[in-house]
């Protein structure tokens, strides 16, 4: 293994689970808002 192999592999693992967690973040995000939304709308006096 060459010495700089482990380093790039540790970034490329970071990086990716960077992304994963972002969009994890985003998606929990869109749901909240939207759940929001729902609510607003089934709790008001108009259909």
């Amino acid at each position: 293994m060459k010495k700089g192999q482990a380093l790039l592999e540790y970034v490329l693992a970071m990086a990716g689970l960077v992304v994963v967690v972002g969009v994890l973040w985003g998606l929990v995000d869109v749901t909240g808002r939207y759940a929001v939304r729902a609510e607003n709308l089934v709790s008001s006096e108009y259909p």
